[in-house]
């Protein structure tokens, strides 16, 4: 992965060589792209059909998502930090807010040799009046024993303010995503 994307990328995970496999929530947005035949994605009690080399973004779930086919599968998944995600697919996060358990497709062909030009080509710096990456970090090391003072102080805007930008880019609240981030650690 490239330098530049690892502030907002978790991990380019690699998913094959099975017929069902479970994505464990990490707290941040996903990007899944189906390299191979094609397979079903359940989440909660809804299926969603994905062709071959078709992508999909989904949101930051608390709970697993299933992947799987009648042939083996394989899918990449892009696994974003927090609101990673926003800086590279802003123009969906209204959408993927207001249907936070359905899938958006977003686009075909993206190869797994390609991800890094990909994602640098889709980069858009955010026009937030804070660094939500920097807020986003500390809530990982902290998890919920975090100072809310010094959140405001990086954010320098009001609480109510920051709430709403935070769930708009990160898709959940800051005090459940503070609290996910405790139970990984």
């Amino acid at each position: 992965m490239h330098k530049k994307l690892e502030k907002y990328i978790e991990s380019y995970d690699v998913i094959q060589d099975c017929e069902t496999y479970e994505l464990i929530p990490n707290g941040g947005m996903t990007v899944l792209s189906n390299q191979g035949t094609n397979c079903e994605i359940f989440i909660e009690d809804k299926s969603y059909f994905i062709e071959s080399f078709q992508t999909i973004l989904i949101n930051a779930y608390t709970k697993s998502v299933y992947i799987k086919s009648n042939e083996k599968v394989n899918v990449l998944a892009i696994r974003f930090k927090g609101a990673g995600a926003s800086f590279f697919y802003e123009e969906y996060m209204d959408e993927l807010m207001h249907n936070p358990m359905k899938p958006i497709f977003i686009e075909k062909n993206i190869k797994e040799l390609e991800l890094d030009i990909y994602f640098q080509n889709r980069f858009k710096p955010s026009k937030l009046p804070f660094n939500i990456m920097k807020i986003i970090d500390l809530l990982e090391i902290q998890g919920s024993d975090y100072n809310i003072d010094e959140i405001l102080a990086i954010a320098n805007v009001p609480r109510k303010i920051l709430d709403k930008m935070f769930r708009l880019r990160a898709g959940l609240t800051f005090k459940a995503y503070a609290t996910l981030k405790e139970l990984d650690n």
